[in-house]
């Protein structure tokens, strides 16, 4: 069986419905397979584990229930993503690839942060 972080989103999906694997667990493989690369990669920005890790237990906690959430009729709750630099997250620096950018945190999320979210 594949570790989490080598699934898609469709089986990631399918073994939260079936309970065999929890937001949680899939997180902290992602979180874990990202600190094992990112010293020789560098190809994160604003890493949030323990973001990542309080929006992992509140998906788990709806798909427990038999409740996650959906944008548009369509699911990825608890499918753990990365967004890009580029594209503004709320409290996060939007540096746009240049050194000349004023790192002042955004006040919002852009649309596409707010429907990950």
């Amino acid at each position: 069986m594949p570790q989490p972080h080598e699934m898609s989103a469709q089986e990631l999906l399918e073994a939260y419905r079936s309970k065999t694997l929890s937001p949680v667990e899939a997180t902290r493989s992602v979180l874990d397979h990202i600190e094992r690369w990112e010293p020789r990669l560098k190809a994160t920005y604003a890493l949030d584990p323990e973001g990542a890790l309080a929006m992992a237990r509140a998906s788990e906690a709806r798909w427990m229930k038999g409740e996650p959430q959906a944008c548009g009729g369509y699911s990825l709750d608890g499918v753990p993503a990365t967004i890009k630099e580029n594209i503004a997250t709320r409290g996060v620096p939007v540096p746009l690839g240049t050194a000349a950018t004023d790192l002042t945190p955004a006040a919002a999320d852009a649309p596409p942060a707010a429907r990950m979210r």
